[in-house]
């Protein structure tokens, strides 16, 4: 959710993502936000699942970006070819992640959600596997 003054709200709305959220999302958006003990779980689940996230990366000698976000930057590899095998294989473990190799000297590069415990679980099972398979040791530890 982003809210602000109206003025600035227009501004975003022109650079806005096509991602924007649905109509019954907003019309639940009162009665979570309302659950306050809700969100202090989540949101620690997401700092923790940052951390966790990063320090595989950081093992497996990926080269990744410090995030305050609920999604860590990664490079994968040194071309769009590179991120688009690694966005493939991620896919075939049921985990999905955006390819940034478009975007501005983000060549090889991913974006990577972190959520729930458990989801991160299963996130980290499936990037352990897609390394191993892609042979990523690009040997620039963070």
């Amino acid at each position: 959710m982003l809210a602000g003054n109206p003025g600035q709200m227009a501004a975003i709305r022109r650079v806005s993502s096509p991602y924007n959220v649905n109509a019954v999302a907003l019309a639940c958006l009162p009665e979570a936000i309302a659950d306050q003990s809700f969100i202090d779980t989540y949101v620690n689940q997401v700092l923790d699942s940052r951390l966790r996230l990063e320090s595989a990366l950081r093992g497996a000698g990926i080269q990744f970006w410090p995030s305050q976000g609920n999604f860590v930057l990664a490079r994968v590899g040194s071309s769009q070819a590179d991120s688009a095998a690694f966005v493939e294989q991620m896919r075939l473990r049921g985990i999905l992640v955006r390819d940034r190799s478009a975007d501005h000297n983000c060549k090889g590069c991913v974006r990577i959600t972190v959520g729930l415990a458990e989801h991160t679980d299963r996130l980290l099972n499936a990037l352990r596997e897609t390394v191993a398979a892609l042979d990523i040791r690009q040997g620039v530890p963070r």
